[in-house]
């Protein structure tokens, strides 16, 4: 699969660049970013902001295994954040994606991760890639539970995380779904402390 722009008045999805390293690397030094990042290694290493964009995004668009884009600013080039989706294997029934997502802790908070999902899950539905999406975060990840709630993600519960962490363990997790033809309006069903901010 070809790397894809997606764009909006307010944000720009596009390719993490070399460039992009230095900056990937010292947001990845956010002490919550182990936390609730399965995969990121720890101590995170400018090398593996580097191997991160130049090796493993362009391997996985190539292999049709996962979509990632630098979250950008419509007008400026400044990398605020990292969005990817998984491309559902096989020939299941249903072709069930996930979503994955961070920013840098300046960019929280003011709506980003919400548009930059509604733009990805858009072009996911639309070109057939996935019918449905799934999402999850370590429990008491309020800023990520949050961004999937208000982009219309059902909560489906809790339950241990699908990806195991660097200790090999799968942490309680907090899980939810959306359908292509899901209404995108936040749903009720949500943790209190999810929704009550």
């Amino acid at each position: 699969m070809h790397p894809v722009e997606l764009s909006s008045p307010l944000l720009r999805l596009d390719q993490p660049r070399p460039d992009d390293a230095q900056r990937v690397f010292e947001y990845c030094q956010d002490q919550v970013m182990p936390q609730y990042l399965a995969r990121l290694p720890w101590p995170y290493r400018l090398e593996d902001a580097t191997g991160f964009i130049s090796g493993y995004v362009p391997s996985a668009w190539a292999n049709d295994q996962e979509c990632t884009w630098a979250v950008r600013g419509s007008a400026a080039p400044e990398l605020l954040g990292v969005i990817s989706l998984s491309v559902p294997a096989g020939d299941a029934a249903e072709r069930a994606g996930s979503i994955g997502f961070w920013l840098g802790a300046a960019h929280r908070g003011r709506g980003m991760m919400v548009e930059a999902q509604r733009l990805v899950l858009d072009w996911g539905f639309s070109t057939g890639l996935c019918d449905s999406v799934h999402w999850e975060c370590v429990a008491g990840n309020l800023a990520s539970a949050r961004a999937a709630r208000k982009a219309g993600f059902r909560y489906t519960g809790q339950g241990p995380a699908g990806i195991a962490y660097r200790d090999g363990t799968h942490p309680p997790s907090w899980k939810g779904a959306l359908r292509a033809a899901d209404d995108r309006t936040p749903p009720a069903g949500w943790p209190a402390e999810v929704v009550g901010a």
